[in-house]
């Protein structure tokens, strides 16, 4: 199952209104209770996020906590991810990130963990609440 980014920045913001639902899954993957896959352009948009904001420092901090996540797979992007991000973008008119994250789901187990709506309009897509897995 693709973990999406949405659930990632809940995390790191103390604020946002998930922040305890991401809590709970990241401490499951801390556990080794849980698997999860991350898709590379997950990395690419907290590159380009932290990079806006002045917060490089922050990134090599995030990044480098997150690579050491037991049960977190990053998946590398190919060219049939691209296709068919591209395809989702024109079918469903997903956003840029989303369109890679929904393709990378598509193109492994069909699931995604994320608390966007906007995946259960995904043809083949089975959108996962994390509330439910916690």
């Amino acid at each position: 199952m693709i973990l999406e980014n949405d659930v990632l920045f809940a995390l790191l913001n103390k604020k946002d209104p998930n922040y305890r639902v991401a809590k709970a899954v990241f401490e499951k993957l801390m556990r080794g209770e849980l698997e999860l896959e991350i898709s590379s352009a997950a990395l690419l948009e907290m590159e380009l996020i932290y990079r806006s904001r002045g917060r490089e420092d922050q990134l090599q901090r995030d990044v480098s906590a997150l690579a050491a996540i037991p049960g977190l797979k990053f998946l590398p992007l190919t060219p049939e991810i691209v296709l068919t991000a591209i395809s989702l973008r024109k079918r469903f008119g997903l956003s840029f990130f989303d369109s890679h994250y929904a393709a990378t789901s598509l193109l492994t187990d069909g699931r995604i963990l994320s608390f966007n709506g906007r995946y259960d309009d995904v043809e083949g897509l089975t959108r996962v609440r994390p509330s439910s897995i916690i």
